[in-house]
């Protein structure tokens, strides 16, 4: 269960059942050969994460989701450790501006209770290897700016490489149309604590259930397979590719986001669709690899080739 309070705090609440090793009451399940019992799954607990004004909370409950109200909620969280899920910012990373409700989304870092244990930061290193990426990407769509406007001047910040310099929201470089654009990270004590990215209309999820002419299916597609082929060509898979992970923006156009998983050729995966379903791998590790991205690709045109009627139009959701 995921909701957010009228200040902006954003909570989820995951309740964790078990097979009861003792159980009283079982019914029984009977093939050609035996009767076995099948236990009752048990509550154990609730497990609960939450931001609220921008600190990060986490905590863990005897009681029910439904049996909970908010000042239940509040009365078991306990502070996370900033540098369990808040990276320090590099010097070369970009700051990111005032944050603009119309055109700006902020990326927190997703993190379990688990992960709120002391001495566990694969949370801050994932968000500061993804902040990376972009800041990376950024510096493509810088070069590509250049180009195009035929000098060596640089359009945005005025210099080569970034440098913690605020950017402008209207001058943002953009990588590729069918990337998603990123304007910098957001700071809470020198620890990036969100990432600024564009705001698109919903995922590919959501707009789908809108029902899709079969030309629109064949341009979303097509714009998919420009995105990725750019990231190859910068030697980057994204390895995360579902309908989750692509949204469309304002004007119809499909736009690859959540770089947590993104990576150069080779490199070990610890998270994303294809660190469960490679087959690429590296002494067993699965690893980063554009196969990886060819194959979720065949998903996602199953996905949106799958029949469906018309429903109402999709929201802005992200």
């Amino acid at each position: 269960m995921d909701y957010e309070t009228a200040d902006g705090s954003q909570f989820s609440l995951r309740e964790i059942w078990s097979e009861d090793p003792n159980p009283t009451n079982t019914t029984t399940a009977t093939t050609t050969h035996t009767t076995k019992p099948i236990n009752s799954p048990k509550f154990e607990h609730t497990l609960i994460t939450a931001f609220v004004d921008g600190n990060a909370y986490a905590g863990k409950s005897l009681q029910r989701i439904s049996a909970m109200d908010d000042v239940d909620v509040f009365g078991y969280l306990e502070p996370v450790p900033s540098e369990n899920i808040f990276p320090i910012m590099p010097a070369e990373f970009t700051r990111a501006p005032p944050f603009d409700m119309a055109n700006h989304y902020l990326k927190a870092p997703q993190f379990t209770y688990e992960d709120s244990r002391p001495g566990r930061t694969s949370v801050a290193d994932r968000l500061r290897n993804e902040a990376r990426v972009l800041e990376f990407l950024m510096g493509q769509g810088r070069r590509r700016r250049r180009m195009e406007n035929g000098d060596g001047n640089d359009v945005v910040g005025g210099k080569d490489e970034v440098g913690g310099d605020e950017v402008d929201a209207a001058a943002a470089a953009v990588p590729h149309p069918n990337v998603v654009r990123y304007y910098g990270c957001v700071l809470k004590d020198e620890r990036i604590t969100h990432l600024c990215l564009q705001r698109c209309y919903c995922n590919l999820a959501e707009y789908a259930e809108v029902g899709l002419s079969s030309e629109e299916t064949d341009e979303l597609l097509g714009q998919v397979q420009e995105g990725l082929k750019f990231l190859h060509g910068l030697g980057l898979a994204h390895n995360d590719i579902h309908p989750g992970n692509i949204c469309v923006d304002s004007h119809g156009n499909a736009i690859i986001v959540d770089f947590d998983s993104c990576a150069p050729f080779g490199q070990p995966l610890t998270k994303g669709v294809a660190c469960m379903t490679s087959t690429t791998t590296e002494k067993g590790v699965p690893v980063s690899d554009k196969k990886n991205d060819y194959e979720a690709f065949k998903e996602l045109v199953q996905f949106l080739k799958k029949e469906r009627k018309r429903s109402s139009a999709c929201y802005p959701q992200f």
